[in-house]
């Protein structure tokens, strides 16, 4: 925004605008112009610029401009307008028109001292820039190493965090595939396990089976001591099988009071060892609940894999020979019979 003071006419606008470089040129073409038609000459009175021209230095540009442009005003008024009183001063105090181009000499001095101000002022600054930019240094490798530090703690609460998932996401997994009553696997993860048996049994031909065992007269034992007792006998053969199994058998809880056996690497005859030994422990066990001895026996079905079965037709054999022994009497193991 302009001020009210600044004329707004075209000439003088431009004229107090550069008024400073109007001076500088009327003092260098006074200096250049006296000294063509006047005798340049030294005289003592010229040394006493010498500290006005230090003192132009010191004083920086603006000052010494002002101070020359005076001086050589003062020698132009007196050689224009009283050509008689310059020719007597120059004649009693060798007072020259040299004065003019101490007046230039003053104009550069004055220069020269503006610019050893910038240049001071420029030290100082580039020397703030240089202790700003080392304490910037010296905060960023305090950030930096704090940086680090919430990084490494950040990976360990993030490996931590990745380990819980993981523990949580294998529970959760246990919990989908575990029968909560007996721990034992369930019907859906015995599905999955069936599956890996056909991959094993398609590379390397080695046979596996299963037995269906169903706890007899279970619904009676349910009706006469109550569910609890029911959920006491069947965690307690739960246990029975998972102890009297051997390392590489799956047991399942298939439903109810029905058990599944997966036997990996075993044909009929080692299928029908293995359900007898079961059912015999199972026979031969001690049910009791609340001082009363329960009797419990379960009837067996054993089922061969077949090339191209799937689990439901291996399950359906092994159901339909659990059924045969039950009809037979119960508390016995009827094998698929092996076919000529």
């Amino acid at each position: 925004m302009e001020s009210e003071t600044t004329p707004h006419w075209g000439p003088a606008r431009y004229f107090f605008k550069h008024l400073e470089d109007i001076f500088v040129l009327f003092i260098l073409v006074s200096v250049t112009l006296s000294h063509l038609f006047f005798q340049f000459q030294l005289s003592l009175l010229n040394l006493y610029y010498v500290p006005i021209m230090l003192a132009g230095y010191l004083l920086g540009k603006r000052l010494a401009v002002l101070y020359a442009f005076f001086i050589v005003l003062l020698v132009w008024g007196l050689i224009l307008s009283n050509q008689e009183t310059y020719l007597a001063l120059k004649g009693q105090f060798g007072f020259n028109t040299d004065l003019t181009l101490w007046g230039g000499f003053l104009i550069l001095a004055g220069w020269a001292g503006s610019l050893s101000e910038n240049l001071k002022n420029e030290l100082r600054t580039s020397n703030l820039l240089r202790e700003e930019l080392a304490k910037d240094k010296e905060n960023l490798k305090i950030l930096n190493k704090r940086l680090v530090t919430v990084n490494r703690k950040l990976e360990e609460k993030v490996e931590k965090r990745t380990q819980e998932l993981e523990q949580s996401n294998e529970e959760l997994k246990k919990l989908s595939w575990t029968d909560p009553l007996t721990q034992l696997f369930n019907r859906r993860s015995c599905e999955e396990r069936f599956k890996n048996e056909i991959a094993r049994f398609e590379r390397t031909k080695e046979p596996f089976c299963i037995i269906l065992g169903d706890l007899d007269h279970f619904k009676s034992i349910n009706d006469t001591y109550g569910h609890n007792a029911g959920d006491y006998v069947l965690i307690e053969v739960a246990n029975t099988l998972k102890e009297y199994s051997r390392k590489t058998d799956m047991v399942f809880r298939w439903g109810g009071e029905e058990f599944l056996f997966l036997l990996t690497g075993t044909g009929i005859g080692g299928g029908v060892v293995i359900g007898e030994k079961i059912r015999t422990k199972i026979e031969e066990k001690v049910f009791t609940y609340e001082q009363q001895t329960l009797p419990i026996t379960m009837s067996l079905g054993i089922s061969v894999y077949k090339e191209g079965q799937v689990m439901e037709d291996c399950v359906k054999e092994a159901d339909a020979n659990l059924y045969s022994a039950k009809q037979a009497g119960r508390n016995r193991l009827h094998p698929t019979p092996v076919s000529n």
